[in-house]
């Protein structure tokens, strides 16, 4: 059940800013809380000290994912007590801010495994490189980080940072054979902790505008792969 936090301060002409914290089960509770609203909209179950066209903000937490993803948006209605029918919950439905959007798509992406990286469906090489990751456009935040794994649509890394879902990187980093590549794409999942101190292993889903882009790319991943059957032919052998 969603817990509610005051947020003092008034914004936009609104009394009392609310931040909840809504952690779900597991994707497919999420899922299920979608309401079919524009631009998109939550349910969350509880009850809350909001009125209707209050805004708020919601933390969304999973399962592995303490930090969470923060959306915006506004009280659209409140049901105050549960119905007989099991599924009828009290609770409030809430309209999203356009500016969360981008991230909301991403973890409905997520929930739907639809995003190869955040269902991690799609087969991966163990590949260590360093990389210079650059996080925010606004005011870049550039950390060094290194790749612990790759597939054809992203890697994992491992940097002192902990991005939100949804956030834009860059990511640098020299390969022996093709030089410097760069690379932008998009924050799909973090978990706290490993071996840097302080920081997280993120997923990182590419975008490849460039055909060269993409052929570096597939050059790496390529490479990666033939390391890795390689690697378990020589385990195969008497």
């Amino acid at each position: 059940m969603a817990t509610v936090q005051s947020k003092g301060g008034n914004k936009a002409g609104v009394r009392d800013q609310r931040h909840i914290v809504a952690p779900f089960a597991n994707w497919d509770d999420f899922l299920g809380c979608r309401l079919d609203v524009m631009p998109a909209g939550l349910f969350l179950a509880g009850a809350f000290p909001v009125e209707v066209g209050q805004e708020i903000e919601v933390r969304c937490t999973f399962p592995g994912d303490a930090d969470g993803v923060r959306l915006g948006g506004r009280v659209l209605w409140r049901r105050m007590r549960a119905g007989s029918d099991p599924n009828v919950r009290a609770g409030i439905g809430v309209v999203l801010r356009s500016t969360s959007m981008t991230a909301f798509r991403r973890l409905v992406e997520q929930a739907e495994g639809r995003v190869g990286l955040a269902g991690r469906r799609q087969e991966r090489f163990a590949l260590r490189i360093p990389v210079a990751c650059t996080f925010g456009r606004r005011r870049p935040l550039e950390i060094a980080g290194e790749i612990s794994d790759v597939s054809p649509r992203g890697a994992a890394v491992h940097v002192a940072h902990r991005p939100a879902v949804g956030d834009a990187v860059f990511l640098r980093l020299d390969d022996r054979l093709l030089g410097t590549i760069e690379l932008a794409g998009f924050v799909t999942w973090v978990r706290p902790g490993g071996p840097v101190a302080n920081g997280a292993a993120i997923g990182v889903e590419l975008q490849f505008p460039r055909d060269e882009d993409r052929k570096a790319w597939d050059r790496i991943v390529g490479r990666a792969k033939a390391d890795a059957r390689l690697s378990q032919d020589y385990s195969d052998e008497p």
